[in-house]
């Protein structure tokens, strides 16, 4: 037989979209650094780990957990480097300033926007 709407909507709210499971796992391993940072900072100093030891010791546990490195891409619109805008800036203050030192215009009673007379 066929499943009632309540069970499919049971289902549809079950399901995990990616981004979801992304942003979990995330929180999920930053609770555990913290945890561990915080167990780490209670021991006397000259006992604590060393930091690349306590950091490699960390990455290893996610490992075992199914963490990977993955072949992810930087965003295209974030590898591009920034242009050198100073002659656009330049020649938009020179525009400025030609208009702010404009003579009032006569005819248009001093108006520069006026229409035509």
């Amino acid at each position: 037989m066929g499943t009632t709407p309540a069970a499919a909507g049971d289902a549809k709210a079950a399901v995990v979209t990616g981004v979801e499971a992304l942003r979990r796992a995330i929180s999920e391993a930053a609770q555990a650094l913290a945890y561990r940072i915080r167990e780490r900072d209670q021991l006397p100093a000259d006992e604590q780990p060393d930091p690349y030891a306590f950091a490699l010791d960390y990455l290893n546990t996610q490992v075992g957990h199914g963490w990977r490195p993955t072949n992810a891409k930087r965003s295209p619109w974030t590898s591009t480097q920034p242009r050198d805008n100073t002659g656009t800036y330049e020649r938009g203050a020179a525009l400025a300033r030609r208009l702010l030192n404009r003579e009032p215009d006569t005819d248009k009673g001093g108006y520069h926007d006026a229409g035509p007379v």
